[in-house]
């Protein structure tokens, strides 16, 4: 140490102490501690939510999902920034939307990239689903909605009938073919991977379209059945009965109370009073009078009561 350190150090009473050995010592215990838990309690996890899952489970979901995609009614079509040119509907402040500060980075086009290019891939093995393609896309787009919401509206009405969908009779043109063809994909466990194709890369590292296919009804009524949707203090839960990430409690606890809690910029708003809230706590020491509360208040002498009492 410097000079001027061991001056300001000296009567201060001091104790040798290996840090390293400690960490490793607690990485142990804490090691020793998870394996235990694990092997007794299992993962807290719940399972994720796949296309094969609930093309299984759920089959007039599923199909609810894609065509609801398919016929422009995903909330992904206005989202705005960084996926669509949308800006209307990004998050503001005063005015101010850092949400388009970067523009679109994550270009995606719903009905496209999360149908009928997943589509493409089942017409080559399946000549009645590339007819159909074929057919769909060669439509005006007036006909294509036409098709779509009546085939949407009709899942409504739709039962199960030794294992596969039955819907009343309507014109729907190609649709029901094309819905097929994404039931059979999914079912088949390749969803996912069809939508996180990339021919430029050999292994797939963005799940983004595969996380955004089911985030509209499907993962929002399962997030509401573990108790892990924003309005029910979601971030600081865990599925099951295991504790969640309770130190978070300050950051939902905003969502809770107006305006965020019906704000459509509540994201917005929200993180920025954390990030206030941040900034005072870290800046605290050069903020005048904020500086003089530890002094004011001298719970440093009851943390440090042995040396002041030695010192005494």
């Amino acid at each position: 140490m410097s000079r001027r350190s061991d001056e300001y150090q000296q009567g201060v009473p001091q104790k040798s102490y290996d840090l390293i050995r400690e960490g490793l010592l607690i990485l142990a215990v804490v090691v020793v501690v998870i394996v235990i838990l694990a092997g007794v309690f299992g993962s807290p996890d719940y399972p994720t939510v796949t296309g094969q899952a609930v093309a299984t489970d759920q089959p007039i979901a599923f199909l609810q999902t894609s065509t609801g995609i398919l016929a422009g009614q995903s909330s992904l079509q206005e989202y705005g920034p960084p996926y669509t040119k949308n800006n209307e509907n990004a998050q503001r402040l005063i005015g101010i939307a850092p949400s388009t500060w970067f523009g679109v980075t994550h270009p995606i086009d719903a009905s496209q990239d999360l149908v009928i290019k997943p589509l493409e891939r089942v017409a080559l093995f399946r000549a009645d689903v590339s007819q159909a393609l074929d057919v769909y896309q060669k439509a005006s787009s007036d006909q294509q909605d036409a098709w779509s919401s009546a085939y949407l509206d009709s899942l409504d009405k739709a039962t199960i009938v030794d294992g596969k969908v039955q819907v009343p009779p309507g014109d729907y043109g190609p649709v029901p073919v094309m819905m097929d063809g994404m039931y059979v994909l999914a079912k088949a466990s390749l969803l996912e991977g069809a939508l996180q194709n990339n021919p430029e890369l050999p292994y797939a590292f963005d799940s983004s379209l595969p996380l955004l296919y089911f985030e509209d009804d499907v993962d929002h009524n399962v997030a509401e059945s573990l108790n892990m949707l924003g309005s029910q203090w979601g971030i600081i839960h865990e599925t099951g009965g295991f504790p969640g990430a309770w130190w978070l409690w300050p950051y939902a606890f905003f969502y809770q109370i107006p305006p965020m809690n019906s704000s459509a910029n509540g994201d917005l708003e929200v993180g920025l009073i954390m990030l206030a809230i941040f900034l005072i706590i870290l800046l605290t020491p050069v903020i005048p009078g904020l500086n003089r509360i530890p002094r004011g208040i001298r719970l440093y002498r009851l943390i440090w009561r042995d040396w002041y009492r030695e010192r005494r």
